[in-house]
């Protein structure tokens, strides 16, 4: 489970440095709860597409992911928690506190839930 679960945060790392939204709302399920760093509450991966899309642009962000735990609650859902060390070019990364809950789907392994908070 874990070998799957740092597979698709891999994609996620992957998706956010390209800053392709389309990429990381397939990481999410039709039915996902998203919490970004600011904002209210969206919904699916149309909401988390909207998410990533309103990012800025201009310049290329990055993320690295430490201190991932998982916790499972069953052979088809884990929650993951982790920190995650967001940069962008020029400027000195922060930390941003993650929580998600992985669902294993016909399609993979998918987030179903997701906060992120700056901290």
């Amino acid at each position: 489970m874990r070998s799957e679960i740092e597979a698709t945060l891999a994609k996620w790392v992957e998706a956010y440095g390209r800053q392709d939204p389309a990429a990381l709302a397939a990481l999410y399920t039709p039915d996902a709860l998203f919490f970004g760093g600011s904002g209210g509450l969206y919904r699916g991966q149309d909401g988390a597409r909207a998410y990533f899309s309103a990012m800025p642009t201009r310049v290329k962000p990055s993320m690295v992911f430490r201190d991932v735990t998982l916790m499972p609650l069953g052979e088809d859902a884990v929650n993951v928690a982790m920190i995650g060390a967001a940069g962008a070019e020029g400027a000195d990364p922060r930390d941003i506190r993650f929580s998600q809950t992985h669902v294993r789907t016909p399609d993979g392994w998918r987030i179903a839930s997701h906060h992120g908070s700056v901290g």
